[in-house]
């Protein structure tokens, strides 16, 4: 059997796609021999568009299937509301330690690289992998205003640990975090995303997004989400579960593979 080697489509979490819109994706799929076309719907996607126009089930995710939304909308009592008892104990626990959170919008290439070199170390010692600075740097150049690292100190001006957020209209999302083992000690991430929170509510967003928990639908793919998903969950807000991802094959090959087996693609 000959094969025909292309590339891929995928469309993450967009707005609930129509017909006319599965129609393009296809067109272009087709214009550039796409071996397969891959969609992560929206929560309030018609399903049954999907499976009518040929897709089906993938159990392979290529973003997080699950994620918490945060209400910013509220004021700032009942947000710390929303926060676990041993969360708020977190807050006011690193705030008496003398922890200092500090801001950086539109980070210049210094701020990003001590950001990346504390994310890096973090998820080495975690067992994650993480991207290349480049990729980061990229990220930051596109979003510019719109893009804030965030970065900890202890009260002696040591690094306790960082974040790094993207915003979009009146949506924030948490992007990339890491600690250091004295951050780890002060419960530093807790005042950290405590007052992430209450600064993006006063610039006027109204959700953010924590991009990111783990969901016993996939436990392969997150199977090390556990650590993060609950310092996540103490924030309170609302526990997303997007729909399974749907594929849709063009190579024959694939086709075929996958009348006797799921792909895991």
């Amino acid at each position: 059997m000959k094969i025909k080697i292309g590339g891929l489509v995928k469309v993450q979490h967009p707005k609930p796609l129509t017909s006319g819109d599965l129609e393009e994706i296809e067109k272009i799929a087709l214009e550039n021999n796409a071996m397969f076309v891959k969609i992560e719907p929206h929560i309030s996607q018609d399903i049954s568009l999907l499976e009518s126009a040929g897709y089906i089930i993938s159990l392979s995710p290529l973003s997080p299937p699950s994620t918490i939304y945060i209400n910013l909308a509220l004021d700032e009592k009942n947000l710390l509301k929303k926060i676990s008892k041993s969360g708020r104990y977190s807050i006011r626990r690193a705030g008496k330690e003398g922890a200092e959170v500090k801001f950086y919008p539109n980070p210049d290439p210094e701020i990003l690289e001590k950001f990346y070199e504390l994310m890096r170390r973090s998820a080495k010692k975690q067992g994650f992998s993480v991207q290349s600075f480049e990729d980061l740097k990229k990220k930051a150049e596109v979003f510019g205003e719109e893009c804030t690292v965030v970065l900890g100190y202890d009260s002696r001006g040591e690094l306790t640990g960082g974040k790094f957020f993207l915003t979009y209209e009146k949506a924030v999302w948490y992007v990339h975090a890491g600690t250091t083992e004295l951050g780890r000690k002060l419960d530093a991430g807790h005042k950290m995303m405590w007052e992430s929170l209450v600064r993006f509510k006063n610039l006027g967003y109204t959700v953010m997004d924590m991009d990111g928990i783990d969901d016993d639908r996939f436990p392969i793919f997150t199977k090390k989400w556990g650590g993060f998903s609950y310092f996540k969950e103490k924030f309170g807000g609302e526990v997303i579960r997007f729909p399974y991802p749907y594929i849709k094959y063009h190579s024959k090959f694939l086709k075929f593979l996958a009348k006797y087996r799921m792909l895991p693609l």
